[in-house]
């Protein structure tokens, strides 16, 4: 199961993303991004991952998806941030003007 909370303020989106980042419900998170994508602008956006029990290899590729197109992933569990900072690692090897996550 994957819950997918958002809130809006002036200066960014927050996502609140909580359960199973696996196959079934990626393509939710995908749809979500691509449906959020007018009312983020270019307000910033933070994916807050404390909540995120498991991520599979699609998980892991939606996530790197939405750091490449900007998001702030923010990780505090030992799992998630080894998942964050392998994201992290390998879209700064593609790209070394790309800022590193957020990591609490």
């Amino acid at each position: 199961m994957l819950r997918i909370t958002i809130a809006d303020t002036p200066t960014e989106q927050k996502w609140t993303v909580e359960g199973q980042l696996v196959h079934p419900w990626i393509s939710e998170l995908k749809s979500t991004w691509t449906r959020t994508k007018t009312a983020r602008r270019k307000r910033k956006c933070v994916v807050d991952l404390t909540g995120v029990t498991f991520i599979d290899k699609s998980g892991e590729k939606a996530l790197a998806t939405l750091y490449k197109e900007g998001a702030e992933l923010v990780a505090t569990g030992c799992y998630t941030r080894h998942v964050v900072h392998n994201i992290e690692s390998e879209t700064i090897e593609s790209s070394p003007a790309r800022k590193g996550a957020r990591r609490e």
